[in-house]
């Protein structure tokens, strides 16, 4: 092992230790860089403390790294301030270390786009989505320029395992239907939509990470991650519903009552912005990493399945009443 290559993994929240995972079961050496001190659960993994902002820390925490994943993500109200001078810090930090970098992202920055594919013009419709774009074209400019080699993987709204801070399945849904409520919605119920279960991410990132390319060399640009078939909220709340061996009503937060918890909630304020994802079609197209690395996202049974038994175990009767 201490003759293995060194992947940095930043972030230790939803993904970075499920990247951590895959990265270790391959044999190689892991370490993860965490804003807090806490120990890492994982054992094998080194950690680090650090600011991403300041590009002379996250070179020294990658210095000999093959790979540096970034899997940090500020809370939400919190990006006008944290997210460009992150995604510069972590740039600047992993060209001056000699690594590759493959960054975790979202599909903001595409706007009110029914389909989602590689090619899809980039065309945000929120402040959130220009922010993405902006922290994006950052990284792939620093790739033209020949600072560094970037491959961006794309995600759509998680579900899975410990994925607790989401859009749509995440501690207040499996709290509230745990409790004998309805699932609710952002949106319309039956349009479709595409959810990233959170193990298929990770397999994602590490495939760009660790796998050359069939014709040659290792990833660059952007990459879908494989996702989900899009099914309408409601159709996936069912399935949930089945998994959990009860009845799960559907109900749509209205606009007005968002807005109205987001004068209490800066986190919920932000959301309101984003809702349009659930008024219309939001289809992902994952077929570029498919034909690449031969991956596809865990059928949605099993991953239903892995969650539901997941959110049993955390949001219990006893625990959801509470």
């Amino acid at each position: 092992m201490s003759n293995a290559p060194l992947h940095l993994v930043l972030g230790a929240g939803q993904i970075g230790p499920l990247v951590a995972q895959r990265l270790l079961a391959r044999g190689l050496r892991v370490r993860i860089a965490r804003r807090s001190a806490a120990p890492s659960r994982l054992a094998g993994v080194e950690t680090v403390t650090l600011d991403v902002r300041d590009p002379a820390a996250v070179a020294k925490a990658a210095e000999g790294a093959a790979v540096v994943y970034h899997c940090v993500n500020p809370l939400y109200h919190q990006w006008p301030e944290l997210l460009l001078p992150m995604t510069r810090g972590i740039v600047e930090g992993t060209a001056r270390a000699r690594a590759r970098l493959v960054a975790l992202d979202n599909l903001y920055m595409y706007g009110d786009t029914a389909c989602m594919n590689e090619a899809t013009k980039v065309a945000p419709v929120s402040k959130k989505g220009a922010l993405r774009a902006e922290a994006a074209r950052a990284m792939l400019e620093a790739d033209a320029r020949g600072d560094l080699a970037v491959a961006i993987g794309r995600a759509a709204d998680f579900f899975g395992p410990g994925a607790t801070n989401t859009g749509a399945f995440g501690d207040r849904f499996f709290a509230r239907v745990l409790a004998g409520k309805s699932g609710e919605c952002l949106g319309d119920p039956d349009m479709p939509h595409a959810y990233s279960y959170t193990p298929d991410v990770a397999d994602g990132l590490v495939a760009l990470g660790t796998r050359p390319l069939p014709a040659g060399g290792h990833a660059r640009g952007v990459w879908m991650l494989p996702v989900q078939p899009a099914e309408s909220t409601r159709a996936v709340i069912g399935r949930f519903a089945a998994a959990l061996g009860r009845p799960i009503g559907v109900s749509t937060v209205p606009g007005w009552l968002l807005r109205a918890m987001g004068l209490f909630s800066p986190m919920i304020r932000e959301v309101v912005e984003m809702t349009y994802q659930f008024r219309q079609p939001f289809v992902v197209d994952d077929a570029k990493i498919r034909a690449a690395f031969g991956l596809a996202p865990t059928p949605w049974d099993e991953a239903i399945g892995a969650t539901a038994a997941w959110a049993q175990a955390t949001y219990g009767a006893g625990r959801a009443a509470a």
